[in-house]
């Protein structure tokens, strides 16, 4: 059991530093607001990796969920599980949360950081569209708690079924088990 706890352990942690660290390098390769030239009535962006970095990101979120719900056996936090503690729900629900507001950050952050787009203003500047500061790196500080919280979840559900594997036996002494046995033998008063 202690390999399967280990194994899970390191795949769930290289899968989530690895969408942390693309988070990261696209949060460092974002089109920055002075990348950006204005030209006419229209916005030139620089070409940037941030769009390709943050979908990686973003697909091994999903790659970590999808490999932490499977190893707990489906959506463990809605069934009736013996084993399973509150401390192990709640750090499962946890880890679901982190990982789809990592997800809609990452996707969100690319999918801006790729739009080629400006607007007008109410003074008629031209406004050109560009990712916050932030949000990248958030997104991938949310894929690495979830991943974080996932491993939790899973130690915590493997102990508490380490200690019900093998419950204690309550201990009857014998002269209570003959006495029981007497009683049983007594047949109804008709």
């Amino acid at each position: 059991m202690e390999s399967k706890l280990v194994g899970f352990c390191i795949v769930v942690a290289g899968l989530g530093t690895i969408s942390a660290a693309t988070g990261f390098a696209a949060e460092a390769t974002r089109v920055k607001a002075s990348d950006v030239y204005i030209e006419g009535d229209s916005c030139l962006y620089p070409s940037s990796p941030a769009l390709a970095l943050g979908i990686i990101a973003a697909v091994f979120a999903i790659v970590t969920r999808i490999y932490i719900t499977f190893a707990f056996g489906g959506s463990n936090c809605c069934r009736v599980d013996p084993n399973s503690t509150l401390i192990s729900k709640l750090l499962y629900v946890l880890s679901w949360v982190a990982s789809v507001i990592a997800v809609v950050l990452l996707l969100a952050a690319a999918g801006i950081n790729n739009e080629a787009g400006e607007e007008l203003d109410s003074y008629g500047y031209i406004t050109c569209y560009v990712v916050k500061p932030g949000i990248y790196a958030l997104g991938a500080i949310l894929a690495l708690l979830s991943a974080v919280f996932g491993i939790a979840a899973y130690i915590t559900l493997v102990s508490s079924t380490q200690n019900t594997v093998n419950p204690p036996i309550a201990f009857v002494p014998a002269a209570m088990d003959l006495d029981l046995e007497k009683s049983s033998n007594v047949s109804p008063a008709s």
